[in-house]
C-alpha cells in the first residue's frame, strides 16, 4: 500500500463571524476542478468549482460551504489560492488611454473584506415591525439557476436573505413561514422599505482590491477587482 501524504493545515479567519477555520492547500484534484471551470468559461461552472474547492479544503468537522455567506466563500477561495500556489499574481492590462499593455502584480495576502460603516442588517418597516436580514449563501445559486427575469431574481434573492421578522409581541423565523405567506409579506412591503433592503445589499461587506499603476502619460490608473470571476481568472 502506498504511503499516505500528509497535508499542512493553516488557519483562516472567517470574515462574517471571526471564527477560525482550518484549511489545507489545493491538491491536484482541486487544480483539475479549476482547469475544467476555466476551460468551460461558464459563470455557473466557475461558481460551482469554487464551492467545491472551498468545501474540499476546509477541514472543520461539519463545515458546509452552503451555510456561509457568499463573501466568506470568495474570501476563503482567494486565501486558499495564495497559500496553495503563490500569494503574488502577475497579470496584464491594456491601458484605455495610451493603448499600452502593462504587466502588473497583486499580492493576494493584501486582499480583505471591505465594510461600510452605514451598513445595517436591521430593516425597520415601522416603529413596531421589522426584518432582520442575513447574507446570501452559496446555496442561492441552486435556487436561482432557472430564473430568467430580473424581477424573479430580485425576489428570490430577498427571500433567501431574510432571517426573521419581528413585531412588538414576537419573532417569526423566516424558515418556518410558508411560501405563500412569504410572497404576500414581501409584496405588501412599502416601496421605502424595499429601498432599505436594496441599501442592505449595496452596503454589504464585499471583497474589493485595487491595483494602481502609472501609464506612459504620467496618469495614475486603477484596476479594481471585486467580482468573483475577477479573482478566479487569476487562480
Amino acid at each position: 500500500m502506498l504511503p499516505k501524504i500528509s497535508q499542512p493545515l493553516y488557519t483562516i479567519v472567517q470574515p462574517s463571524t471571526g471564527n477560525e477555520l482550518q484549511v489545507r492547500p489545493f491538491l491536484v484534484k482541486e487544480e483539475k476542478i479549476l482547469l475544467g471551470a476555466k476551460e468551460s468559461g461558464e459563470n455557473n461552472d466557475v461558481y460551482m468549482a469554487i464551492k467545491q474547492i472551498v468545501n474540499n479544503c476546509v477541514t472543520n468537522e461539519g463545515f458546509d460551504v452552503n451555510d456561509i455567506p457568499i463573501v466568506d466563500m470568495n474570501y476563503i477561495f482567494i486565501k486558499l489560492r495564495a497559500m496553495s500556489v503563490s500569494p503574488v499574481v502577475k497579470f496584464k492590462v491594456q491601458d484605455s488611454t495610451d493603448n499600452i499593455e502593462y504587466e502588473l502584480e497583486m499580492d493576494l495576502n493584501e486582499v480583505e473584506v471591505k465594510r461600510n460603516e452605514d451598513h445595517t442588517m436591521k430593516i425597520d418597516i415601522d416603529d413596531k415591525i421589522g426584518i432582520m436580514m442575513k447574507y446570501p449563501t452559496p446555496s442561492l445559486s441552486e435556487k436561482i439557476k432557472d430564473i430568467d427575469t430580473e424581477v424573479e431574481l430580485t425576489t428570490a434573492t430577498i427571500e433567501d436573505s431574510v432571517d426573521y421578522v419581528w413585531d412588538a409581541d414576537d419573532v417569526y423565523p423566516w424558515k418556518e413561514i410558508s411560501q405563500s405567506e412569504k410572497t404576500s409579506f414581501l409584496d405588501e412591503l412599502p416601496i421605502t422599505v424595499y429601498k432599505k433592503i436594496q441599501t442592505f445589499y449595496d452596503t454589504a461587506p464585499r471583497i474589493e482590491h485595487v491595483v494602481t499603476y502609472e501609464n506612459s502619460e504620467g496618469t495614475e490608473k486603477r484596476v479594481v477587482f471585486r467580482d468573483l470571476n475577477d479573482f478566479f481568472t487569476l487562480a
